[in-house]
């Protein structure tokens, strides 16, 4: 079953957001983040990559990276509070935020 796109953020040490969309989280999407993205490093070093196609375990697939598209289309978005981050899910259309703090990815609903 697919689900719609979520937005995966991480909290800087200054409490602002880096943030990029996955356009295709499975069921197992949550569990891969905790295993093989728990470091802030690893979290963050994923999101630079810009929005996600998919995440398969280890294994992740850009946007720009690997199918070749634009750069400024796909780059990673900025926010300085929660209530820009909520904003800017909104704006995009998702649902679902996925967002690590303290070594430990979490799933939240956005309304």
């Amino acid at each position: 079953m697919m689900r719609p796109p979520v937005l995966l953020a991480v909290e800087l040490s200054n409490g602002h957001f880096m943030s990029c969309r996955l356009l295709y989280p499975d069921r197992n999407t949550l569990s891969y983040l905790n295993r093989w993205y728990r470091d802030m490093v690893e979290a963050i070093l994923l999101i630079e990559l810009g929005n996600l196609h998919s995440i398969q375990r280890a294994r992740t697939t850009a946007m720009h990276r690997d199918w070749g598209e634009l750069w400024t289309d796909h780059q990673p978005r900025f926010s300085h509070s929660w209530n820009h981050l909520k904003a800017l899910a909104r704006s995009l259309k998702v649902e679902i935020l996925m967002t690590h703090k303290v070594g430990e990815w979490r799933e939240i609903n956005r309304k």
